[in-house]
């Protein structure tokens, strides 16, 4: 099964947080509350997210996180390749490059494609978009109607 990890998905919700107050400076403890995380997975997660220059913090009395940018700025592939890395379906599509099949494989091309549309998504869905029902809008992937049910 193709799936992020919980720390992204966590890390999709602290986001969303914190877009909502896109002015205030929140501290980590009120951030795990307000989000019904452990203060130690939100510590984590904070930290990683300001390694990756999503968040900026504040030290001190008042101190806290914010975004580094606008929601309208932040993609699910910026805070996907922060906890994950950089996307890669299948070793093939990967920077290493270690499969031992490679130089045989009819596959390889097919897969590089694949992982570029879903790159290619995900770099397309802001923070801001999560923010809000996507299946209100209207979906389309190389003009390919994207269906709503799940």
């Amino acid at each position: 099964m193709l799936r992020v990890s919980k720390l992204t998905d966590y890390a999709t919700v602290i986001m969303s947080y914190l877009a909502l107050l896109p002015t205030r400076v929140v501290s980590a403890t009120q951030i795990a509350k307000e989000v019904h995380l452990a203060f130690p997975t939100v510590s984590k997660i904070l930290k990683i997210l300001l390694e990756a220059e999503l968040l900026i913090s504040f030290r001190g009395t008042g101190g806290g996180y914010q975004l580094a940018r606008s929601a309208n700025d932040i993609t699910l592939a910026h805070i996907v390749s922060a906890l994950e890395g950089n996307l890669a379906m299948t070793e093939c599509c990967s920077t290493g490059n270690l499969c031992s099949i490679e130089s045989l494989c009819a596959l390889k091309d097919n897969w590089k494609i694949i992982n570029n549309i879903i790159l290619t998504t995900l770099s397309g869905v802001t923070l801001k978009s999560m923010m809000q029902p996507l299946a209100q809008n209207n979906l389309t992937l190389k003009g390919i109607p994207i269906v709503k049910g799940f």
